[in-house]
């Protein structure tokens, strides 16, 4: 069972559609948080992610803008002196309620029975569709685990980073730095290698 892991994340990152609900919402929402505010970030955002579902030929979740909104939100809320957990240090509070914001939105997009990670991975993979697991029930059962595997790393950065923060000594902001962009990474990396031999371990079972 063949796909083209590498390359199609690759050009998937370099699509118009990665452009669209990716890349250009990222920039709308940062530049927007530092020339202004977080509230106008949000605002932009919300209104760009809205403009972009009405207009497109093909209805997308914009998964990717619902979870920079829910984590700008946090932000926005911090900013405005409501904290979480009582987190005071802002990288510490950005990591953790991040980390939440990950949890909330795959657990929605499970819930609604279309798992965000599984989204991502077939329109960077097309060729996902034309597999012979596709359509089966071990095709949906694997996105579902790689779902609750998401929500359950990122509940125990969530819980790890918190707890840290408040030991003296130990190096926080080396720990968040390490539980941001890298372990994104990946777990990106790891969903899209999984699939293959979780699909290829059903086969043998079901063939034995």
């Amino acid at each position: 069972m063949k796909t083209d892991e590498p390359k199609g994340i690759w050009s998937y990152l370099l699509s118009r559609d990665a452009r669209m609900t990716i890349i250009l919402p990222i920039i709308i929402y940062n530049a927007s948080f530092w020339l202004w505010s977080a509230g106008a970030a949000l605002v932009l955002t919300a209104l760009y992610s809205g403009v972009v579902e009405l207009y497109a030929k093909e209805r997308s979740s914009l998964s990717i803008v619902l979870l920079i909104l829910v984590s700008g939100v946090c932000h926005y809320l911090y900013l405005h002196g409501y904290t979480l957990l009582g987190i005071r240090q802002e990288s510490v509070f950005l990591s953790v309620s991040g980390a939440l914001s990950v949890v909330v939105v795959f657990m929605f997009y499970s819930f609604i029975g279309r798992p965000f990670i599984r989204g991502l991975a077939e329109k960077s993979m097309p060729r996902l569709k034309t597999i012979p697991a596709y359509g089966t029930p071990a095709y949906s059962k694997v996105w579902r685990e790689l779902s609750f595997l998401w929500i359950v790393i990122y509940l125990i950065k969530a819980v790890f980073i918190y707890q840290v923060s408040y030991h003296k000594g130990l190096p926080v902001e080396l720990f968040v730095l390490l539980a941001g962009w890298p372990l994104t990474l990946a777990m990106v990396f790891f969903s899209f290698y999984w699939p293959k031999y979780r699909w290829s371990s059903i086969e043998s079972i079901n063939k034995s």
